[in-house]
């Protein structure tokens, strides 16, 4: 049952046509920003008339609409949207990113072709293109993934359907952001349907904000099933260099390189371990090959070999697309990403799943209750510092202190992937919470 509108206060309605207005004035910047993009990433210039809400006339309407902004939330939602087109539902499927976007197309193309589903951009959140979107498709439902939290989109849909939040996360930061707003910010959360949160810690922060209905569902990155094809090959270049230990920085952030290449180089072994970075955006990687250039380190690029018996570095880039899982396959240990520099944290799910003990800076905003299980499981260890220096000093350490204990290593890949098993279940938890019970 529908509950019903959240009542909206004068001085929020008076905040809403405000932001209307900014918008008006910001939408000319935010094409140039597409356009400027879209010079390293030609997808920003695609489909453009979509983020203003124009649509084909593809005869959609009715369907479940989720919202997954880009790869990392379009992959967690997979299980999900594929229990609801199991179901009989067609689902709406809208991304911001080109790169969301190619990653949904990849994963749902059977679904695609049997129209079963459909992909397109969000529009910008102000109020005619969002109209439109909701007139020219008609949602029966909205689902948004994580953190996603638009005025325009919540306020418009508030008399034509429900919106819900599932995967939801708030971490302290974001929370003291909506504390500023006050009441405000209890409105805006109030126009959730329901909150289906990641963790308890999550749901006491949307309580703080007087969300009442809120559940906790789990984290839907847990019940993703990465590539067999992709871990397969990962070992299997594993095995072609026996007996080397392999380090794989994932999802790096700009400046953590910097602190990796720089704790790696100080690695005191007669036997230097392969060390694979992984940018968390391949546009990146003209930067890093600069950064290794100036350290006088050669390094080969994964789209430069077919074959494992092809590298001939001790650095290994990795410059492609969807290929995490091998990445991955490949390592001892994973430097998470993200975690250096303040960014809060990429996706430490993935590794632990692979039974690959995890490294994690000091950032883990974005995954804080999961990083606090890891460490305190002894399936994932946590280095320390002000400042880079005292960074690269910890991870060196670490580094090498894994490396002298292999028992210690082969202990902690045994205890992640149990972990990783015992915190799947949050899909089914999702679709109840939906009253979609499977």
């Amino acid at each position: 049952m529908q509950k019903k509108p959240q009542p909206v206060t004068a001085s929020f309605f008076l905040v809403i046509i405000v932001y209307q207005c900014l918008w008006h004035f910001l939408a000319p910047l935010a094409l140039l920003r597409l356009w400027y993009k879209g010079k390293k990433e030609r997808g920003y210039r695609k489909n453009i008339l979509e983020r203003f809400g124009f649509y084909p006339n593809d005869d959609f309407q009715q369907a479940i609409w989720v919202h997954a902004v880009s790869v990392g939330e379009t992959r967690a939602a997979a299980p999900f949207i594929e229990q609801l087109i199991a179901k009989g539902h067609r689902v709406l499927l809208t991304h911001m990113t080109p790169t969301g976007r190619q990653t949904g197309a990849d994963i749902f193309a059977q679904q695609i072709a049997q129209h079963q589903l459909i992909q397109r951009y969000i529009p910008y959140d102000f109020c005619w293109p969002i109209s439109r979107f909701y007139r020219h498709y008609a949602p029966s439902k909205g689902v948004l993934m994580e953190t996603e939290i638009w005025p325009s989109i919540l306020f418009f849909a508030r008399h034509r359907f429900p919106i819900y939040l599932i995967n939801g996360r708030l971490s302290v930061k974001s929370s003291l952001k909506f504390a500023r707003f006050g009441k405000l910010s209890n409105t805006l959360f109030g126009m959730f349907q329901r909150i289906l949160a990641q963790s308890e810690m999550d749901k006491e922060h949307y309580q703080l904000f007087g969300v009442q209905d809120c559940l906790v569902t789990g984290n839907l990155k847990f019940d993703v099933k990465l590539s067999a094809e992709k871990i397969l090959q990962g070992q299997q270049w594993k095995s072609v260099w026996q007996s080397r230990k392999i380090i794989c920085a994932a999802s790096t952030r700009e400046g953590e390189e910097r602190i990796i290449i720089s704790a790696w180089k100080t690695i005191e072994s007669l036997n230097k371990p392969l060390l694979i970075i992984v940018p968390r955006h391949l546009p990146r990687v003209p930067e890093i090959e600069e950064l290794l250039k100036n350290h006088q380190i050669s390094y080969t690029k994964r789209s430069q070999i077919k074959d494992a018996s092809e590298l001939q570095t001790d650095i290994l880039i990795g410059d492609t697309m969807g290929e995490m899982a091998f990445y991955l396959s490949c390592a001892d240990d994973v430097m998470m990403g993200g975690t250096l520099m303040g960014t809060g944290g990429q996706n430490l799910i993935e590794p632990l799943s692979l039974g690959k003990p995890v490294i994690l800076g000091p950032s883990t905003y974005n995954f804080a209750q999961i990083s606090q299980d890891a460490i305190a499981a002894g399936v994932a260890i946590a280095i320390q510092g002000d400042t880079e220096e005292d960074l690269q000093t910890s991870l060196q350490k670490c580094f090498e202190n894994l490396m002298q204990n292999p028992q210690v290593l082969k202990n902690m890949a045994f205890l992640s992937q149990g972990y990783a098993e015992l915190h799947q279940g949050a899909t089914n938890k999702t679709l109840k919470g939906l009253n979609y019970e499977k």
